[in-house]
C-alpha cells in the first residue's frame, strides 16, 4: 500500500502522529511523575520519537525525519503541559487530548486510504473512508470518555502539583521551632512538612543549587484559585537565598490547613519547585 502513497502524504501522517502521540504521552507521564520535569520530558520525547520513527519508516527517510522531530517537540510540550496543569482539571485535559488523538488519527487514516486506487479498495476500506463512519466513531469516543467515569486513578490526579497526599513521614514532622528546606537545582527537600498551629517557626532556606531561589508560602486554596500570582493575606511569606547561601526568617502562627510553598522566580515553579506544608 505504501507504494501508492505520495511522499508528502506520508510525511504529513508521520508528523501528525508523532506530534499528537508525543503530546498525549508526555502529558500522561508528567502527571504520573509530577515534580520531576526532567524525567517526564525525557520519557515524553522518547515516546514521541519512537512513534514518529515507526510511522514514517514505510515512507522513507524524509517521513522518518518529520516524525522524529515532531515527536520530539510533542513530547516536550506534553511534559510541560502535564506539569503545569492544576489537579482539578486533569480529567478534562486528558479527555480533550484523547479526543484530539482519536480525531487526528481518523483524519490520517482517511488521508492514507484516499491515496489508494478505487478499483483496489474493498468494502472495509470504503466504509472507513465514509465520513459518516469517522464522525460516528468520534462521537462514540466523546460519549464514552464523558460518561464512563474517570480515565485515570483518582489518587494520581489528586497528587498533581501536590506531590504527595500521603501521611507525612515521621522524620518530616518538626519537633522543634526550626525548619530547614534545601533548594537543589529545581526541587525542594523535603517537599512535605508538617507543623503545629499556634507556634512560631524559623524557616531556613539552604540553597545548594546553582541558581538563586526563594520560598513563598501561601494558602493552598488561593494557590490553585489564583495561580499564586498576587496572593495577599494571612500566611504570606517570602524568603530568598542566592546560590550557595542560606537565609532564615520567622513565620508567625498559621491557622490549621494546607499551604503551598514554591519558588517565585519565573520558570522555577513550572520546573517543579513546589512543596506542601500541613498545619495540624
Amino acid at each position: 500500500m505504501n507504494k501508492q502513497i505520495r511522499l508528502m502524504s506520508g510525511m504529513m501522517v508521520s508528523m501528525a502522529t508523532g506530534m499528537v502521540t508525543g503530546v498525549v504521552g508526555g502529558t500522561i507521564i508528567a502527571i504520573y511523575h509530577s515534580g520531576d520535569l526532567f524525567q517526564s520530558t525525557v520519557w515524553g520525547i522518547l515516546v514521541g520519537i519512537l512513534i514518529g520513527f515507526i510511522t514514517g519508516l514505510p515512507f522513507g527517510i524524509l517521513a522518518v525525519s518529520d516524525g522524529v522531530l515532531s515527536g520530539l517537540m510533542g513530547g516536550m510540550m506534553g511534559a510541560m503541559l502535564g506539569e503545569m496543569i492544576p489537579s482539578e482539571t486533569i480529567e478534562q485535559l486528558l479527555k480533550i487530548l484523547f479526543i484530539l488523538f482519536i480525531g487526528v488519527h481518523l483524519l490520517m487514516i482517511y488521508l492514507l486510504l484516499s491515496e489508494m486506487k478505487e478499483k483496489e479498495t474493498n468494502m472495509m476500506v470504503k466504509l472507513v473512508k465514509n465520513p459518516l463512519f469517522s464522525g460516528g466513531f468520534l462521537i462514540c469516543s466523546v460519549y464514552l470518555l464523558n460518561f464512563t467515569g474517570p480515565i485515570m486513578a483518582k489518587d494520581i490526579g489528586n497528587e498533581q502539583h501536590q506531590h504527595s497526599q500521603e501521611t507525612v513521614p515521621e522524620e518530616n514532622i518538626s519537633n522543634s521551632l526550626a525548619l530547614e528546606i534545601k533548594a537543589i537545582d529545581f526541587r525542594y527537600e523535603p517537599r512535605n512538612l508538617s507543623i503545629n498551629r499556634g507556634e512560631e517557626y524559623e524557616i531556613t532556606l539552604k540553597n545548594d543549587g546553582k541558581d538563586e531561589h526563594d520560598i513563598n508560602i501561601v494558602s493552598r486554596d488561593e494557590f490553585y484559585k489564583n495561580n499564586a500570582e498576587n496572593f495577599q493575606g494571612e500566611g504570606n511569606f517570602l524568603l530568598h537565598a542566592k546560590a550557595g547561601e542560606s537565609a532564615s526568617a520567622k513565620i508567625s502562627s498559621l491557622p490549621a490547613g494546607n499551604y503551598i510553598f514554591y519558588c517565585t522566580i519565573p520558570g522555577h515553579k513550572e520546573a517543579g519547585m513546589i512543596g506542601e506544608i500541613k498545619v495540624i
